[in-house]
């Protein structure tokens, strides 16, 4: 499991879609899901963001 797997499951477990994740994040849905089908990396930023969304530590998703 990587730290996209960790995203997407923090993301159901918010009962959040893939759409009001990114609309939260200030990014396209149709980014977000490049993120999450793994075509595109995911810049720092986000990660950031994403880790102070849902409040999780960078080391979290990361498995570290």
């Amino acid at each position: 499991m990587d730290y996209i797997d960790r995203i997407k499951e923090l993301r159901r477990a918010n009962n959040m879609t893939q759409v009001e994740l990114s609309l939260a994040l200030g990014l396209s849905g149709s980014a977000y899901g490049l993120y999450e089908t793994r075509r595109r990396h995911m810049d720092i930023d986000t990660f950031v963001k994403i880790c102070r969304l849902f409040h999780v530590t960078s080391e979290s998703l990361l498995d570290i």
